[in-house]
């Protein structure tokens, strides 16, 4: 989608003219014609969020209604013009959207009763009604299908088979709602998605996985689910919440085709990946050991197209685990390894999805990999472990191979991701959020603060780099010199910008 510059709308008019400009659909044909209008609903998106920010609710009701002449049936822009509406002081009109956007299949009714921006609405008599007609529909039996987007094609916007995500939609938003999620779909990633990141973000994550999918599918798993699965990208309070370890950071459930994440780096990756597994396994009748469904997830946590859109997998900062496993033999033998069953193999989680990765890793490089997948499901009704297989690709007993590897993975050595004396420095500290990492703190008088960074800015990209998680900054910031200047993309609220970040010496934290 093209990158429209912002320009701040004077009047009611100003804004009635912007949302005409980018809703023109010329006569392409269906597929076409529903390309543009989907692009426009986000553009649209981003518009009204920057306009509420500014307090600009005439301007934001009138994009939004410009775009329901057209689209009558969305029930996300319908629940935000309620909003807009009880924010301009008119309660009727709210409760009007608020039912229409019910019919429609709004399903977060903690957003009708806990949402801020309704607070003066839901005083109001006219709302009574919205409640009755919301008991009325629930009593009647399940809302429309959120899946389905009304104003563009059935090619483009049907998921597969969607009962069990949009159950598991159901019970998040029961648990977690109030306005905090905008739900779409993705069919062309078969996601029925819950999102708590703002227009631009979700953009650039769903163009991710879409990357993702695709790699996958090329490799070795041959197409995404034949049903729907959830994607949660939840807010840090829900993720708190939701995760019963404070350190876990994603969780697929393929009985729920529900995945939950608090980042849409590594994490997202990692847990899409498990997805699309689970929906091979399913179709093959077959259920791969724990090592091989974490190391087929971790080895695709950083992968990038090389230079004849081949797939490369990337070292990452399991690689460093792995080579310290081995460097003090800590490392499980092969023979052994492959035999873990659930529960022994979480035993030791961080250590042996470390070797997993390297493992399969090795075999990627020594060209394997795609064979050694084949052998496994074909045969895997004589041997599930992968043993064999392995084996049979590399024509050679397990303990041959293992004894390749451990050179292999000693001779590789690490990546480089600590901050040495003299290496360049931001000023910053940061944490990770959902898209990408927030600024916690700027050194007074640092780069950053000399840039114009902020407390409280969040940083999405260095250079070509798109940085979606704290993990993501510290290997991208990793042997960076002093005097070195980095394009840093960055959000504040509502607004992105770019700006140049000349590296200051930094010094090395003490161990």
């Amino acid at each position: 989608m093209p990158d429209y510059a912002y320009k701040p709308m004077g009047t009611h008019e100003s804004a009635l003219g912007f949302v005409r400009w980018a809703m023109v659909v010329v006569s392409l044909g269906g597929a076409a014609q529903a390309a543009e209008q989907s692009q426009s609903r986000a553009e649209i998106e981003r518009t009204v969020a920057r306009l509420l920010a500014s307090d600009r609710a005439p301007e934001a009701a009138a994009v939004l209604e410009e775009f329901l002449k057209t689209n009558p049936a969305d029930p996300q822009i319908l629940f935000d013009a309620s909003r807009v509406s009880a924010r301009m002081g008119d309660p009727r009109r709210s409760a009007s959207y608020a039912i229409e956007a019910l019919r429609a299949g709004w399903m977060d009714d903690k957003a009708l009763d806990e949402h801020p921006d309704l607070a003066s609405a839901r005083g109001h008599e006219s709302w009574e009604q919205v409640v009755k007609i919301r008991l009325d529909l629930r009593a009647t039996g399940p809302a429309p299908d959120p899946a389905r987007v009304p104003g563009s094609t059935r090619e483009e916007c049907e998921l597969g088979p969607s009962a069990t995500a949009r159950t598991s939609l159901s019970a998040w938003l029961d648990r977690f709602g109030g306005g905090r999620y905008r739900i779409e779909p993705a069919a062309r990633l078969n996601l029925l998605v819950a999102s708590s990141i703002d227009r631009e973000g979700l953009d650039r994550t769903l163009a991710m996985l879409a990357k993702l999918a695709d790699a996958l599918t090329q490799t070795l798993l041959e197409r995404t689910p034949e049903q729907a699965v959830l994607l949660v990208i939840a807010t840090p309070t829900d993720a708190q919440a939701y995760f019963k370890d404070p350190q876990q950071a994603g969780l697929y459930e393929h009985r729920l085709r529900q995945l939950v994440v608090r980042d849409t780096g590594s994490t997202l990756r990692h847990e899409y990946t498990h997805a699309i597994h689970h929906g091979h396994m399913e179709r093959l009748g077959q259920r791969h050991p724990l090592w091989i469904q974490e190391a087929l997830a971790t080895l695709f946590e950083d992968w990038e197209r090389g230079p004849n859109n081949e797939v490369v997998l990337k070292p990452n900062l399991r690689t460093n685990e792995a080579y310290e496993l081995v460097r003090k033999r800590k490392d499980l033998p092969w023979t052994e390894f492959v035999a873990l069953d659930d529960a022994a193999f979480m035993t030791a989680a961080v250590d042996h999805y470390a070797q997993a990765r390297s493992m399969l890793l090795y075999a990627a490089e020594m060209g394997k990999l795609q064979e050694w997948y084949r052998a496994l499901t074909k045969g895997f009704g004589t041997d599930p472990t992968g043993r064999r297989a392995l084996e049979q690709v590399f024509s050679a007993p397990i303990g041959r191979i293992e004894e390749q590897w451990r050179a292999w993975v000693m001779d590789r050595g690490k990546i480089d991701a600590t901050l040495a004396d003299g290496d360049g420095v931001m000023g910053i500290s940061v944490s990770g959020v959902a898209d990408g990492v927030h600024i916690d703190s700027v050194q007074a008088g640092g780069p950053a603060q000399r840039a114009g960074l902020r407390e409280g800015d969040v940083i999405v990209q260095i250079d070509a780099t798109e940085i979606r998680s704290a993990g993501d900054f510290l290997v991208a910031s990793a042997r960076r010199n002093a005097g070195e200047s980095l394009a840093v993309r960055f959000r504040r609220g509502q607004i992105y910008g770019t700006i140049q970040v000349r590296l200051a010496s930094g010094h090395a934290s003490p161990s």
